[in-house]
């Protein structure tokens, strides 16, 4: 199957370049970037390229944007290499600088014993469940039009109930036969910043957050159409939100866990009621 966006050998030695095509990138037209989640989805490819090995355990830390029809190179530097696993780092350079740096392990032990603890939310399926609504001033050929997103529990709970969301991602559009892959998942758990913002919000508006990092952990990667998305706010203070998500398939696999950190924005931004 296809990936959702296209790497290719960079300049040097263990470097791979991106292109920021509309679809890989958020926010109104005029000034939008690349989604924060194609950044680590990225990382991830390229540490897999060049060791050989899957990844385990991936945390990103953002330090920049990189603006739509740019560039980004992804530089990995392997650190250790042992008989079953490996640590690297990315460093991300775009046009004007550094925009993100990343630690990684990878690697696979033999005969290691598989056991899942969590078990999905009890939701209806995505085909019942309403698309998620989305901020107005969105470039009609950005991520979303390339992502189909149905809230299943949590978009508009009651004070007692914000903060625990579940909805189901899987491709669309252009791109409805990309794998769902590590690269995959680590783009469908950057909805962490918009869950927290929507627990914070009144209902008819976004509250603005940010990306300070993205963090993935992967587990069993199993074959399925939908990822069914659940995301637990822990809480906000002093400008800044956490929270974290578990990324199951339709068979009730957990295949990653990923966490996140934000900074919250004073910015309201009313939802477009049409959803797309």
């Amino acid at each position: 199957m296809a990936g959702f966006f296209t790497l290719v050998p960079g300049d040097g030695p263990r470097r791979w370049r991106l292109a920021i095509d509309p679809w890989l990138t958020v926010g109104p037209p005029e000034t939008s970037f690349m989604f924060g989640g194609v950044g680590l989805g990225a990382t991830v490819e390229a540490a897999e390229r060049t060791t050989g090995r899957a990844v385990v355990w991936a945390s990103a830390q953002y330090l920049a944007y990189a603006p739509r029809g740019t560039e980004v190179e992804f530089h990995v530097v392997p650190m250790v290499e042992g008989h079953y696993t490996s640590q690297a780092q990315v460093m991300a350079e775009g046009r004007d600088g550094q925009v993100l740096r990343a630690g990684l392990s990878l690697g696979a032990r033999p005969d290691a014993p598989r056991v899942q603890f969590v078990k999905p939310a009890r939701v209806p399926r995505p085909e019942d469940c309403p698309r998620m609504p989305l901020r107005w001033g969105y470039a009609p050929d950005d991520m979303y039009s390339r992502l189909d997103v149905r809230i299943a529990k949590g978009w508009d709970a009651a004070v007692e109930e914000a903060g625990h969301l579940v909805f189901w991602i899987r491709p669309a559009g252009a791109a409805a036969d990309a794998a769902i892959d590590r690269p995959m998942l680590a783009i469908m758990a950057d909805f962490v910043p918009a869950s927290i913002g929507n627990a914070l919000s009144d209902g008819t508006a976004d509250f603005g957050a940010n990306s300070l990092d993205n963090g993935i952990r992967f587990l069993q990667i199993v074959p399925t159409g939908w990822v069914q998305c659940e995301i637990r706010v822990h809480g906000a203070a002093d400008g800044f939100g956490h929270g974290e998500m578990l990324l199951f398939a339709e068979d009730g696999t957990l295949m990653a866990t990923a966490s996140q950190s934000v900074i919250l924005r004073g910015l309201m931004h009313p939802r477009d009621p049409r959803g797309r």
